[in-house]
């Protein structure tokens, strides 16, 4: 049976990396193929589609994500400058759409066929529309000749066709039209300054069934579809000096849109203010940030590497291999060379480690693979949650033997592993807008720091271990990942929320408990101590000031930059559930040294918290949906999130075959989870998270059917990437917790798999896994005589105290936090 488990499992891996392959060539010949996409402008321009036909408010162009201008950042963009438009009424309309985004109210009634002029003065812009139908008045002319103009436009928008098949006979419309095409194209090429940029726009393709009949018998599709493949001939003909394009994608935005014309002819608002989003996105995109967050991806170039990132790189891809290849010929090699190079094990975790983190940053901070715009579809959310509620109940295992006990290890594996998928499904589809559902996720964020507070207490108070080889074990594991990522991805550590709440958590479970720890088996000293710690952070989350000077202090001594009023609503939202995961498992402990389920009452007991927990989760869901939005219920959610979450764990532990049934689909999810959360951020979702990566090269590769395709290779590439970040970070968290601890003799950096870290996939004895809280056997260490790992230091009976004191792990670790702190103000 194993055999065949192995065999299966690398016949995975081999396809799963074949795919690979295939992605990063299709990818590449991309580049090679129409080198002149490399920004995604020209699949913006010329392809996309409306992802909602029935509003027509969100545009997603090919392979790109779009940014949405408004007032001030057109004025920082165009320079407080000129916008000029010339050209016949189609061009006009347009012209009031764009106008309209500086000021919503201006007035555009009045006679057709003039000039229009529209002056912001608080944005200091200034709109110009020429009446010119033909392209062809003597200052339109003028203005393409001159080769310095007094008032360069920062855009220039011009459009013609449309009069000159209507008012033109057959004989010299096209003849005529294409002499006026012909100037601009020589203009552009003969000047740099005929404006900062030029629009040419395509020859409208109407809606020729609404078209009147004069129109009809002037205007055909032969005529427009051969006027526009000019315009694509001699656009691909010509260098321009002046930047220039034809988006020929503003015929598929009114095309594709219905009931938004009502002569055929001319568009209302939601087409002509899409196209021109679609020319902001053109000439403004490559002036946005070259920072964290990147969410804008058409027209825009990603800054290079920084200094920081290439030694990310090098350790990845040079020195872990180097080392591998030198390792081999270890007995040739000086000990200085070999002191350089750690174990074969700990380089190959390093090499894969290091090759899943590059492919997040491919992913996304590079235009090798497409980015797309979420879109929130009520039925494919409900699709996705029955396919993995599907998923869980035909993987379900029943463990005969015994009782696996309350909150057992695969129980609180299963239970991170589907809290995980939900959350994965929520944000890939992109539901926070809906407070139905951000609710309840909200919840699911809280079980996670609940389960936190509930597994690390258990530890401390059971085990007693205190040492910092504990400490080292949980904070590297937790932070790897997210430290090397915010220095390859140029990003923001905070941002990666969850990471740093655990982190932040842990701390305060482990300073609790830790101060005062032999009298930890004192009831009223521990629910003092726990009373402390709740008062403390209240008002480090709360009182105004602290965490702003705190992250002062950061800033000023190592060029932290973090966001204290972000930090503090991340922080104030779950304030309270860790400190019932520390009750709950204080609980659950004297529950059992009390043997409080052979009370003659107990049975009715449990009956009626059952169905107290069945009322409350039914009252919850009830509550939740009725929340006017999620801002009110973000207030609330503070006080009242522990009761799903207790009622929850009371009906998931109601009986033994409860207890030992768990889903081998959720239970892998569980183990990786810290890894999926993270590495969603870059390898399944993309633009930082503000929409979804492409992997499949072709330009329409979410459209239709194709989204679903997409998220198929998408997810596989994604699971096996994390799958294989779990087991690398887990070696490199050894491997630096042995580094760091080395002069200790106590042993104390050993690994141990901890609550709400991914466990290892091996299998163990479920006698030593009773509970999610105690990952090693063993039995309940004393009060006395409890080696901390705090209170000694280790060393050779020869050594100096110079050489005893940095052989301190505390000393090693506060030397290594310090200088990582001061080398982050080179970055």
């Amino acid at each position: 049976m194993g055999t065949k488990l192995s065999f299966n499992h690398a016949h995975i891996t081999i396809g799963i990396c074949l795919t690979f392959c295939l992605v990063f060539i299709a990818g590449i010949l991309r580049f090679i193929i129409d080198p002149k996409d490399q920004s995604r402008c020209q699949s913006m321009l010329n392809d996309g589609w409306w992802q909602d036909t029935n509003e027509y408010t969100r545009w997603q162009p090919a392979g790109c994500m779009m940014h949405t201008y408004k007032a001030p950042e057109i004025s920082a963009c165009l320079n407080h400058s000129r916008i000029l438009y010339v050209g016949d009424s189609i061009a006009r309309e347009q012209f009031f759409s764009f106008a309209r985004l500086i000021r919503d109210d201006i007035e555009t009634a009045g006679p057709k066929h003039v000039d229009r002029k529209f002056e912001f003065n608080d944005q200091r812009l200034v709109f110009e529309f020429w009446w010119d139908p033909y392209l062809n008045e003597s200052r339109t002319i003028d203005m393409l000749k001159t080769s310095d103009p007094t008032i360069q436009p920062s855009l220039l928008v011009l459009g013609s066709g449309a009069w000159y098949m209507r008012y033109l006979g057959e004989d010299v419309f096209r003849e005529d039209w294409q002499d006026a095409m012909d100037r601009v194209f020589d203009a552009v090429q003969r000047s740099s300054r005929v404006a900062d940029a030029v629009i040419l726009s395509p020859v409208e393709v109407p809606n020729f069934d609404l078209l009147s009949p004069d129109r009809v018998r002037t205007m055909s599709i032969d005529k427009v579809n051969s006027m526009n493949a000019y315009l694509n001939q001699k656009s691909n003909s010509i260098t321009p000096l002046t930047p220039m394009t034809i988006p020929f994608v503003w015929n598929t935005v009114s095309s594709n849109a219905h009931n938004v014309t009502a002569d055929g002819l001319h568009f209302t608002q939601p087409v002509t203010s899409m196209q021109v989003q679609l020319a902001l996105n053109y000439r403004c995109n490559e002036q946005l940030p070259k920072h964290f967050p990147m969410d804008s991806t058409c027209c825009y170039h990603y800054p290079a590497p920084k200094w920081y990132q290439c030694v990310f790189f090098i350790a990845f891809l040079v020195w872990a291999p180097l080392g591998l290849y030198m390792s081999a010929s270890e007995g040739r090699l000086s000990k200085l060379v070999q002191m350089a190079i750690p174990s074969e094990s700990v380089l190959n975790a390093l090499f894969i480690f290091g090759l899943g983190v590059i492919y997040m940053y491919f992913g996304d901070r590079t235009q090798l693979f497409g980015k797309a715009q979420k879109h929130f579809d009520p039925l494919v959310f409900t699709l996705f949650l029955l396919v993995t509620l599907a998923a869980g109940v035909l993987t379900l295992k029943v463990k005969k033997e015994g009782d696996q006990g309350f909150l057992n290890r695969d129980q609180t594996d299963e239970w991170k592993g589907w809290m995980q998928v939900i959350i994965l499904i929520y944000h890939f589809l992109g539901a926070s807008s809906v407070s139905g559902i951000y609710n309840p996720v909200r919840v699911l964020v809280a079980a996670y720091l609940f389960q936190t507070g509930y597994g690390h207490f258990f530890f401390f108070y059971k085990k007693a271990d205190f040492g910092i080889g504990r400490v080292l074990n949980v904070m590297i594991r937790l932070n790897l990942l997210t430290f090397v990522l915010q220095y390859v991805m140029d990003t923001d550590y905070l941002s990666y929320y969850f990471t740093p709440l655990v982190s932040f958590w842990f701390f305060i479970i482990w300073t609790t408990m830790y101060v005062g720890h032999g009298s930890n088996k004192s009831g009223w000293f521990l629910l003092c101590k726990l009373f402390i710690a709740f008062a403390t952070t209240t008002i480090i989350i709360h009182a105004p000031g602290v965490l702003e000077d705190l992250f002062s202090g950061l800033e000023f001594l190592f060029n932290i930059r973090w966001n204290a009023s972000e930090w503090r609503f991340r922080l104030a939202l779950d304030a309270y559930i860790v400190y019932v995961g520390m009750l709950s498992a204080y609980a659950t402990i004297k529950f059992t040294e009390h043997r409080m389920h052979e009370h003659p009452w107990w049975h009715t007991a449990k009956k009626v918290s059952m169905a107290i927990s069945a009322v409350l989760l039914f009252v919850y869901f009830v509550f939740e949906l009725s929340v006017a939005n999620k801002f009110i219920y973000n207030t609330i959610h503070p006080y009242i999130s522990w009761l799903p979450i207790l009622a929850f764990a009371f009906l998931r532990n109601a009986t033994v075959k409860l207890r030992n049934t768990s889903s081998r689909f959720f239970i892998f999810f569980g183990r990786i989870s810290l890894e999926t959360f993270i590495g969603q951020f870059h390898m399944w979702l993309a633009g930082d998270t503000k929409g979804l990566l492409v992997v499949i090269s072709h330009p329409r590769a979410t459209h239709g059917l194709g989204w679903y395709f997409n998220l198929a290779v998408s997810s596989g590439l994604f699971v096996f990437v994390c799958y294989y970040l779990s087991q690398t970070t887990g070696e490199l968290t050894r491997w630096l917790c042995s580094v760091i601890t080395a002069a200790e003799s106590r042993g104390t950096a050993q690994y141990h798999a901890v609550p709400l870290l991914p466990t290892t996939t091996t299998r163990q004895d479920p006698a030593s896994t009773a509970t999610a809280s105690e990952p090693e056997s063993g039995g309940v260490q004393g009060d006395t005589n409890v080696d901390d790992g705090l209170t000694d230091v280790t060393a050779s009976p020869q050594g100096s105290k110079i050489t005893s004191f940095f052989n301190d792990a505390r000393v090693r670790t506060g030397i290594a936090v310090l200088a990582i702190g001061l080398l982050n103000n080179l970055c």
